[in-house]
């Protein structure tokens, strides 16, 4: 791994303007748990495993609104550092820039790099000054801009959404993705309201890095990368530093739910429409609100021939 100071980014006003001053104290994370790759999508059952996936973290100091909405950027980031360490897949800022991969998440001299590129990703997905979110389309679109590059050197580049509500089998649709990268997924928080319709209150996006489950069962088991869940959330310098690896363990269950609309204009009648979502339980996903996952982004990529 070849690592750059903070100099291969010049240029970038963006970058420049988000790169923090503060840097990790250790040399290095632990190293996660000896790990094998699966990737078994034939039969009845499947399971699909990748390893030394990145957990970047989303909340850092120099990000809009202390990357409170960068979910969407960091979890694609993940799937982005998997594609560039496995495959070799080539993504930069700018065309003479330095690679993704240039730059570790686990080491702490590049934390201020990675934050640009997330910076960056947050940009090209359409995200303010003062952050605002970003949806599935608008990550691809930044995947896009990363990957310029690559596609006019001979790279093959290929991306996609797919939605819960329009697959039955979402979870082996989800294991058949991952045999070529992480995917990023995205749910919403809905509230439960008294007739019995669900309400949208927000969403969030995560990195899965495994699934298994029975073809037909209604349900599939993940883990997932999430970047807004660490050891360290709100402890002393979480802003500033990386934190550890973890998976979390998450039971995705098909639903079918009645969603009522909130209309901005107080005249107008709210809606309610039929969805057919993957409801997601875990340990680490309990609140006052419902998460149904609604679609997920996928890549690949594969190098010139010949």
């Amino acid at each position: 791994m070849k690592r750059h100071s903070r100099s291969a980014l010049a240029g970038l006003t963006l970058a420049a303007a988000i790169i923090p001053t503060t840097a990790a104290h250790a040399d290095q994370l632990p190293l996660a748990p000896l790990c094998a790759e699966q990737r078994d999508t034939t039969g009845t059952q499947y399971a699909v495993n990748l390893c030394d996936v990145t957990d970047v973290d989303q909340f850092r100091t120099h990000l809009a609104a202390k990357g409170n909405s960068h979910c969407g950027p960091a979890s694609l980031y993940n799937a982005m550092f998997y594609l560039g360490e496995k495959k070799g897949l080539p993504m930069r800022i700018t065309p003479n820039g330095q690679l993704l991969t240039e730059y570790d998440p686990a080491v702490p001299a590049d934390y201020d790099a990675v934050t640009a590129w997330l910076g960056w990703l947050g940009y090209k997905a359409g995200m303010g000054p003062d952050g605002g979110g970003s949806s599935l389309s608008e990550n691809r679109a930044a995947f896009d801009a990363a990957t310029v590059g690559a596609k006019a050197s001979g790279w093959t580049v290929n991306r996609g959404v797919t939605t819960s509500d329009t697959t039955p089998e979402f979870g082996l649709e989800i294991a058949k993705r991952l045999r070529q990268a992480p995917v990023q997924l995205t749910y919403g928080r809905y509230v439960l309201n008294a007739d019995k319709t669900h309400t949208w209150t927000g969403g969030h996006a995560v990195t899965v890095v495994a699934a298994k489950g029975d073809v037909a069962s209604g349900k599939v088991e993940l883990t997932l990368h999430d970047p807004g869940r660490a050891a360290d959330h709100k402890s002393e310098g979480y802003l500033d530093t990386q934190s550890a690896t973890r998976g979390e363990k998450v039971t995705l269950y098909r639903m079918a739910i009645a969603v009522k609309s909130t209309p901005k204009d107080p005249n107008e009648a709210p809606t309610v429409k039929a969805h057919t979502y993957w409801r997601l339980v875990g340990d680490n996903y309990v609140g006052d609100t419902f998460q149904y996952v609604d679609a997920m982004n996928w890549f690949e990529a594969a190098p010139p021939v010949g």
